[in-house]
């Protein structure tokens, strides 16, 4: 699942820099936040810190559930960070999911894409063998 929120924080360049000591330090703790306001959620495995932006400090990051069954609405995800004490300082009314943003990343293939790769690929082969 895909989850968003803003910071109240000054954003740095070194943030943006998924090696830089910054972003590692910040990850750290926000998914540490993070697992800790989802612990009692049934089926929670852990969370992902994938980016941050501008805009005080946007945080895109993944939830990890064990199955999909056990993933929570968008609704009741937002309503667990919202109401959880983290140390975070999440701006409030920031918290969303992540599916109608634009990060920047390319989007993921689809099953079918993925299906039709390997038989576009062989179409070529055969026209590329026949000529």
């Amino acid at each position: 699942m895909s989850l968003q929120f803003s910071l109240n924080q000054t954003f740095t360049s070194d943030l943006s820099n998924t090696s830089s000591s910054g972003f590692k330090t910040l990850a750290d703790k926000v998914t540490s936040e993070v697992n800790k306001a989802f612990a009692k959620t049934s089926g929670f495995r852990r969370s992902i810190v994938n980016s941050f932006r501008s805009g005080s400090v946007v945080t895109d990051m993944t939830l990890v559930f064990d199955k999909q069954s056990s993933v929570p609405s968008s609704s009741n995800a937002q309503a667990i960070l919202t109401s959880s004490s983290t140390s975070l300082n999440i701006i409030p009314g920031s918290v969303s999911d992540g599916s109608s943003t634009t990060s920047g990343s390319a989007p993921r293939p689809t099953s079918f894409s993925l299906a039709a790769l390997p038989l576009s690929l062989a179409l070529l082969m055969v026209q590329l063998l026949a000529s």
